[in-house]
């Protein structure tokens, strides 16, 4: 009976271990079947999102030109230097003259203390109310008197090399049958430095803003250039929705010269600029769409540290991109578009070598944040494009137009096309732009040539452009470019390429500030150029 006994409870014990053992090697299998499942959903994502890009390595001469001018920034810190001297209690009594700079100067020196108290709470308000107050020919006179001690002579400038790394990462994936992401992660920087935030020039690609980067040559970080869904074919109908950052940099016919696709929707010649918003597109068949688009250009609250009411307003953009007609052979586009509710700027981080409501200069290479300050008016833009194939030659034209709408708003660095104590009034500006290339019959090598020019209140938002110098469809004046490109291979691509630029007004690529006539010295609030050229060579691989 013992045995029977010791029998059965082995029996039982060797059960029991079978079991576990069995449950256990059944979990196992689960819990390797679940990871292997897990890594099959994983990979399949990843299948889902298609890769490719290009990582383009350039090296540029670029050289420039800035004429004699008056120290628009030297000027002003006179101007509020000698308002101190005639309000100080001790002027009476100095014998010192505020309308002969080197009085001023020494006032200044002897109560550099109060100077200081003076210029730490002088407002632009302040500033513009107290020149208000003078009659124009006692300003003229005031002004004329302290023009001359602001002289700056002309100088030459030559960069001997600069080069540049572009990397683009493209991402498109498919979400649902009738539904597509798409993004592009870019970066653009000059070798040897990482410069997201630089000093400023007078030149508006300067400024480290939203709507510039990664178009300008700055630090080694990817940023999201482009991230937006298309959802199509809503309701059965050829209509769609796009939502998210816009691909609006490199707009026709911009692409032409770089051998490349079309490569953002509204035409560069009025928009190359980073935006977030939208688009409602009805597709008239598969060679006409009309698109409405809307963009955010500056958001006045968020961000901002104020609680202000109704301090600024959004800035947004509203307008139509209108593919006429767009085949191989030809295209026919126009932008309509009007910048609602414009500000003195979009923010940004930069340094500032000087103080725009003093003009001292400033105490060091000081990163700012800038940010805009007021609400100045409306912008209209409207642009056209003829694009043709012709045998080997391909060719395009552009007729570009633009008003203002100010009102009556100036700030330390302007108002719309008016300087910051004027009263702004509309104002209309033009752009023409063409351009031919000629296609060997290899298809390999293609050479072309491309001309444009802008009137004195010509302006357009093109931050972003690939220019290095500056915007060259936001030129006051003529700028022609020559270039070569050639496919070793299909995604492999050399281009030689030189640019030049001939100014004919200050400004160019500004709504702040009245266009100056550099045929005369003048006074510019910072040197600007007249003539300025790059030699380019550069090296594209595409994936």
């Amino acid at each position: 009976m013992k045995k029977t006994l010791i029998a059965l409870l082995s029996l039982v014990i060797i059960i029991s271990v079978a079991t576990g053992a069995m449950a256990k090697t059944t979990d196992e299998k689960v819990k390797d079947l679940r990871k292997k499942v897990q890594k099959l959903e994983v990979n399949d994502k990843k299948d889902a999102i298609q890769w490719g890009g290009d990582l383009r390595i350039e090296a540029h001469n670029i050289t420039g030109e800035v004429p004699d001018f008056f120290d628009g920034m030297k000027l002003q810190q006179l101007m509020t230097s000698s308002m101190f001297m005639q309000g100080h209690p001790e002027f009476p009594a100095s014998g010192l003259d505020p309308m002969n700079p080197a009085d001023i100067n020494t006032f200044v020196s002897q109560y550099y203390g109060d100077y200081l108290y003076f210029a730490n709470t002088l407002t632009f308000g302040q500033l513009k109310e107290s020149v208000g107050m003078m009659p124009p020919d006692q300003l003229a006179g005031f002004i004329g008197a302290l023009q001359p001690a602001t002289f700056a002579s002309g100088y030459k400038t030559n960069n001997d090399i600069l080069y540049t790394t572009r990397l683009r990462l493209n991402m498109d994936a498919k979400v649902a049958d009738n539904v597509r992401f798409t993004g592009r992660l870019s970066m653009y920087k000059p070798w040897g430095a990482s410069t997201d935030i630089g000093v400023f020039n007078g030149q508006p690609n300067t400024i480290a803003m939203d709507v510039s980067t990664p178009g300008v040559p700055g630090g080694e970080t990817l940023k999201v250039e482009r991230a937006y869904f298309t959802w199509k074919k809503l309701g059965g109908t050829p209509t769609y929705l796009s939502l998210g950052r816009r691909p609006s940099t490199g707009g026709p016919p911009l692409h032409y010269r770089h051998d490349e696709m079309r490569a953002g929707t509204p035409m560069g010649t009025v928009i190359d600029f980073q935006f977030d918003g939208a688009t409602f597109g009805y597709n008239f068949g598969e060679k006409t769409t009309v698109r409405l688009c809307y963009g955010l250009g500056y958001e006045s609250q968020y961000g901002n540290g104020t609680m202000e009411a109704d301090k600024l307003k959004d800035a947004s953009f509203f307008g139509f991109n209108i593919d006429l007609l767009n085949t191989e052979e030809m295209q026919i586009q126009t932008t309509v578009a009007r910048a609602f509710n414009v500000t003195d700027g979009f923010n940004g981080y930069v340094i500032m070598p000087n103080d725009p409501v003093t003009g001292n200069p400033m105490p060091g290479p000081i990163v700012t944040r800038f940010s805009p300050s007021t609400n100045l008016g409306e912008i209209d833009l409207a642009s056209i494009l003829l694009a043709r194939r012709d045998g080997p030659i391909d060719w395009f034209v552009t007729g570009s137009w633009c008003k203002t709408n100010p009102e009556d708003v100036t700030t330390p660095f302007g108002g719309l096309m008016s300087d910051p104590f004027e009263t702004p009034e509309e104002q209309t500006g033009s752009m023409y732009y063409l351009g031919a290339r000629y296609n060997f019959t290899n298809n390999k090598t293609k050479i072309g040539l491309e001309w444009n020019k802008g009137s004195q209140y010509w302006f357009n938002f093109a931050p972003a452009q690939d220019d290095i110098i500056a915007p060259k469809t936001s030129t006051r004046g003529t700028v022609i470019e020559g270039y070569v490109t050639h496919r070793v291979s299909r995604n492999f691509v050399i281009k030689l390429g030189y640019i030049n630029y001939d100014y004919d007004y200050s400004g160019s690529g500004w709504h702040l500030g009245a266009p100056k006539d550099l045929s005369e010295t003048q006074i510019l609030g910072f040197p600007t150029y007249t003539k300025a050229g790059k030699i380019s060579l550069g090296f594209s691989a595409r994936f």
